[in-house]
């Protein structure tokens, strides 16, 4: 079987293989990148016809490449999947959604991203799921790019501030970058910490094994 993997960074990368192969060593993982999508959408603040254009060329080389599911990994594009779900038979996952799911058995959420986007389609998820859920988010926008520059101390010191100052506002802190994954062992709340890439890897797998639709 084949997963095709929608990334609009390459900080996605890594931590969706490590899922994977944690979890389903013996997929195919195909991926399709287009590195101007994220500073199409901090440059717009919202998903726009050009962005979802460009979207929509990788999920159909993606779809016409015989893959089973697709996998989103940049959750400041998670909102796309409703507008193009139903153009395609096989189902196209969020970003975060598993984790996110995963959340919703806390009243009290903490959101810590580094894409200023990114809060407004966790947000749109969890209210829509559940409206009485209170979210708290923090956002230190496009430090994301300093792991590309190579100052990955600075981006992970700078995430590590938001979850202390999380620490005792929520029942529960999400991690909402992929490329956050590793941070989640450096830091010790006194709340659980989630993050999103094994999660959704175990999703896919459920999916494909007719356990989750």
């Amino acid at each position: 079987m084949k997963i095709a993997l929608i990334h609009a960074t390459t900080t996605a990368l890594k931590p969706i293989e490590i899922a994977f192969q944690t979890v389903a060593p013996n997929i195919e993982l195909l991926h399709f990148m287009d590195t101007s999508l994220l500073s199409l959408m901090e440059k717009s603040g919202k998903l726009t016809p050009e962005i979802i254009r460009r979207f929509s060329a990788l999920v159909n080389i993606a779809y016409d490449s015989d893959v089973s599911c697709i996998q989103l990994t940049c959750s400041a594009f998670n909102d796309i999947t409703a507008i193009l779900q139903p153009l395609y038979s096989v189902k196209l996952f969020r970003s975060d959604e598993a984790m996110l799911d995963e959340a919703l058995r806390y009243t009290r959420i903490g959101l810590v991203s580094t894409v200023k986007e990114t809060p407004i389609a966790l947000q749109n998820y969890l209210l829509n799921k559940k409206p009485d859920c209170m979210i708290e988010s923090l956002v230190d926008p496009g430090i994301i790019h300093l792991l590309s520059q190579g100052k990955r101390k600075e981006h992970d010191d700078r995430v590590k501030k938001m979850v202390e100052q999380l620490d005792g506002k929520a029942d529960v802190i999400l991690l909402s970058q992929y490329s956050m994954e590793h941070i989640a062992k450096q830091v010790n709340p006194s709340v659980p910490v989630l993050t999103a890439p094994l999660l959704a890897a175990k999703r896919c797998l459920a999916h494909l094994n007719g356990m989750y639709t």
